[in-house]
């Protein structure tokens, strides 16, 4: 494996680093150290920010740079790629790029007037989307979702519930699972859709309705959707009718590749040797403890683990692999570390202070340690249950195990 970066590519850093140094400043909100489940994911001016920060992007030329030049990108290398968003992560920015988890079932699968409409919105930053796969009886089983449609006419007509959609009372459109073949089996008779939640005034479209899921901070993160007979035209249609588990399936390969992760926790490591570099405890500096800087060290070394498994994601990517199972190796190492060692060590690092939530000023960075500590113990159970998911594509796909 190579990770040698090219000089352009080492000059692209610099000037992505010196970019976000003048126009991107958090401003204390917390909106992105773990990505839609930081605690500040809700905030008004924390996203009017990004929406700011994305115009920039825009006129920079990099919003959709990775994308191919037929559909408006500038076709980037993935090399350059990565930097982008190793550096966008590491400074605890947005993504910087439209929706991932979308994207590539467009491109793919998406009809001439969807690629000109969806694309053509998303590369503006105007089109925002939720994702409607999870129900209350088909999680990591997702082929067992029941949320019917019925041709009629021109429509799809839609009925049934959808539940865990991270920030869908933020989304104008939904991209949903449904049943069209109830007599298939269950990983066929499935369509994929596009469905507008609401329209341009903010008016939920008839028969949706969206009822609030928060976190055990208080935080509006998600929401049950119910649909009631509500009509799709047929052109929101996203591949072919009945096989729309193919087109979610490249949903999901383009969701799980990602590399920010590692990038994420290293800048925040970083961070907080240097808020831990002016503490003490009981008059003691808290980095001379031999206990707390080996528990460090070892963290260190775990976030440094997880970014070389994303550099091997890459590099396979730039052969033109698809690394299935080593994205799989990557994403799962990543959220058992976030979860069970990161931010728990972290929290445990400031003590008793980590019982102070965010915005508590006596509290090390404005409590961000411990509420973090808290919200990882979340981690994993998203995108379809990634931690026990994980090992299921790592053991078939990797080790050629029976289901």
């Amino acid at each position: 494996m190579d990770f040698t970066l090219t000089v352009e590519d080492e000059a692209f850093r610099e000037e992505i680093r010196t970019f976000l140094k003048e126009e991107w400043d958090p401003k204390g909100f917390d909106a992105y150290s773990m990505t839609t489940r930081s605690f500040d994911f809700d905030s008004a001016e924390a996203r009017d920010m990004a929406d700011e920060f994305a115009q920039k992007l825009i006129k920079k030329g990099w919003w959709t740079m990775h994308w191919p030049t037929e559909h408006g990108g500038a076709d980037a290398p993935l090399s350059k790629q990565f930097v982008y968003r190793q550096e966008l992560a590491y400074a605890d920015a947005p993504s910087g790029s439209p929706s991932g988890n979308i994207t590539g079932a467009l491109m793919l699968h998406g009809s001439d007037w969807m690629k000109n409409y969806f694309l053509g919105g998303m590369a503006k930053n105007q089109i925002h989307w939720a994702q409607g796969f999870s129900e209350p009886n088909a999680g990591t089983d997702l082929a067992s979702l029941q949320t019917r449609a019925v041709e009629d006419g021109d429509d799809f007509v839609v009925t049934g519930q959808k539940i865990w959609s991270s920030a869908s009372h933020f989304a104008d459109w939904y991209h949903v699972l449904v049943r069209t073949d109830p007599e298939a089996p269950k990983h066929r008779g499935i369509t994929y859709l596009a469905m507008r939640l609401r329209d341009e005034d903010g008016v939920y479209t008839p028969g949706v309705t969206l009822r609030p899921l928060y976190d055990m901070l208080g935080k509006r993160r998600w929401n049950e959707i119910f649909m009631d007979e509500v009509r799709v035209p047929k052109e929101n249609l996203i591949g072919e009718v009945n096989r729309g588990w193919y087109a979610a399936m490249t949903t999901l390969n383009f969701e799980r590749t990602g590399i920010d992760g590692p990038a994420r926790h290293l800048g925040v490591l970083d961070r907080f040797l240097d808020v831990m570099r002016g503490i003490r405890f009981n008059g003691e500096p808290v980095l001379s403890d031999p206990i707390v800087r080996h528990k460090l060290a070892d963290l260190r070394v775990m976030v440094e683990t997880d970014r070389m498994l994303s550099y091997r994601v890459a590099w396979m990517e730039s052969r033109g692999d698809v690394p299935q199972a080593e994205g799989a190796i990557s994403g799962y190492h990543n959220q058992v570390t976030a979860k069970f060692h990161f931010w728990p060590t972290l929290g445990s690092i400031v003590r008793e202070y980590a019982a102070l939530l965010n915005g508590e000023s006596r509290a090390p960075n404005n409590g961000m340690y411990g509420t973090n500590a808290d919200l990882a113990l979340a981690l994993g159970f998203g995108g379809g249950g990634g931690i026990l998911l994980g090992p299921n594509i790592i053991a078939q796909r990797g080790l050629g195990l029976p289901r």
